[in-house]
């Protein structure tokens, strides 16, 4: 009677252990597969940017930044409108305030850099609260 409950109790315990190994493997094939996806993904966005970029260095000007289809003319514009306005014209102080450095703003204004929407929430919020009619 005891060995056929320790019987059962083993066999039981394989199962599980097998189980487990399963459950291991699956969700090792899981993580591979986001983890191949998101290296994909990474790649597909550089090849984008560098496809975007024209002959002159600069990058295309009708990329959308945000949700509104601002354009990066459109954003340079808000920037340097916002910089004149609302800092004397000076870069070091808007970049002090979006939490960039002077040389990211003037690479933005010039059309070294794409100006990505955070940057652009940011200058119409601080705009805002300001009360600086930036567009």
């Amino acid at each position: 009677m005891i060995e056929g409950i320790e019987s059962n109790y083993a066999e039981q315990q394989a199962r599980e252990s097998s189980r487990s190994k399963l459950g291991f493997m699956l969700a090792g094939l899981g993580v591979g597969g986001m983890l191949a996806y998101l290296i994909s993904r990474g790649a597909r966005t550089s090849e984008g940017r560098a496809k975007r970029i024209e002959s002159s260095g600069r990058y295309s000007t009708d990329n959308v930044v945000d949700d509104q289809g601002t354009t990066q003319d459109e954003a340079a514009q808000i920037l340097r409108n916002l910089r004149d306005r609302g800092f004397e014209a000076s870069d070091e102080k808007l970049a002090l305030a979006l939490g960039r450095t002077a040389d990211e703003i003037q690479a933005f204004s010039s059309g070294r850099e794409v100006i990505d929407d955070d940057v652009i929430m940011k200058a119409r919020g601080i705009a805002m609260h300001r009360g600086i009619r930036v567009d």
